[in-house]
């Protein structure tokens, strides 16, 4: 099961997606405070109190949770290939909205701060490197597939 290299795609992929869900993907920095989000602690203001946001960030947790989860669960069903393709197309899906869903927010804190200087951070293209990898893993399947036919052409 690990030792296809499509296994190891989409471990990559969930570690990816783990990092993404534990660091701060955007900050917007004001003369007053700065604000940072993330997916686990959602929008943070530092010194607290000064900035009210209103927006929940359960949607973004829920998201990043339920893609590493998709992701995680493709390696271990190794013996349905036709599965893991579909899992995996659902994934690569899901961890596109993830990053729609991120800047989203981070457009909507962006401009709520008039005075602020707003940045992404490079940990918000995590998603979508572990979306490159999850359709190697998809590559890689369809390899395997393509293996076994031939072998039972013989």
């Amino acid at each position: 099961m690990i030792q296809r290299i499509q296994s190891l795609y989409w471990l990559f992929a969930a570690a990816l997606l783990v990092t993404f869900y534990f660091s701060d993907f955007a900050f917007v920095k004001s003369a007053v405070a700065s604000l940072t989000l993330s997916a686990f602690y959602g929008i943070e203001c530092t010194p607290a109190g000064v900035y009210e946001t209103s927006i929940a960030t359960w949607p973004l947790h829920v998201l990043v949770i339920l893609a590493t989860l998709l992701t995680f669960i493709t390696i271990f069903l190794f013996k349905r290939r036709a599965l893991q393709i579909r899992l995996s197309a659902v994934s690569i899906v899901l961890d596109l909205g993830l990053m729609g869903m991120a800047y989203f927010y981070y457009h909507q804190v962006a401009n709520g701060i008039a005075d602020g200087l707003a940045s992404l951070s490079m940990l918000y293209l995590l998603p979508f490197i572990a979306a490159i990898l999850t359709f190697l893993g998809i590559l890689g399947v369809k390899k395997d597939i393509a293996i076994l036919r031939s072998l039972s052409r013989l």
